[in-house]
């Protein structure tokens, strides 16, 4: 029997996916956690085969989540899953390690043929391209260096000491905060902050 923790507090959808697991992959037993802590509880219990976490948790941003998880349990796949199919979350959810991303949004059987790659040793990104530092915002996607450029934007870091804890140059880093604005839908360092805490991404 295959073990999988679903980390969730919306009991409709952990309904549908328990019922959709035993009646697609009758090998899969799922075990629901409605919090970050719930799960940690249980991850020090037992073992899993893979572990879902719900980008937006009661008491805990998903990515946290993601990696508070890793330290206690490097080994298993950790896969994010969410009601948005936003590219800016599964990079980051690829930055930190993340096995896949998996939207709700997806058919019961591309969500099963999602975990058949995971729980197999592969990755599952829906064809996500995760490279390059720079870039437009054409996709609706942040690279990883723009992510941490956020990071600081939410810890009231002005310009020039984000040029100097990331080592880029002022025009770098301008062009990363354009680049920001315009996939957030923003005019403003305060609404970036914002939109990206309201999706997530950031605490």
């Amino acid at each position: 029997m295959t073990n999988i923790l679903l980390i969730d507090d919306h009991p409709l959808f952990c309904g549908g996916f328990a019922a959709t697991c035993q009646a697609q992959r009758p090998n899969l037993s799922v075990s629901v956690a409605a919090s970050a802590a719930e799960a940690h509880n249980m991850l020090a219990a037992g073992a899993f085969s893979c572990i879902l976490i719900d980008i937006l948790l009661p008491d805990a941003s998903g990515f946290d989540t993601l990696q508070s998880l890793a330290r206690l349990d490097p080994l298993t796949p950790r896969v994010m899953i969410s009601g948005r199919d936003d590219r800016t979350a599964k990079m980051r959810a690829r930055h930190l390690g993340a096995s896949g991303f998996i939207s709700k949004s997806l058919s019961p059987s591309e969500i099963m043929a999602a975990l058949d790659v995971i729980l197999s040793g592969g990755v599952w990104f829906d064809e996500l391209d995760a490279g390059g530092d720079a870039g437009d915002a054409e996709d609706g996607a942040l690279t990883p260096r723009q992510l941490e450029v956020l990071d600081l934007l939410a810890q009231g870091c002005a310009n020039k000491e984000i040029e100097d804890r990331l080592g880029l140059a002022d025009r770098t880093v301008r062009a990363h905060l354009t680049v920001i604005f315009k996939t957030l839908g923003v005019q403003s360092r305060i609404r970036a902050v914002m939109e990206a805490r309201s999706r997530g991404l950031i605490l």
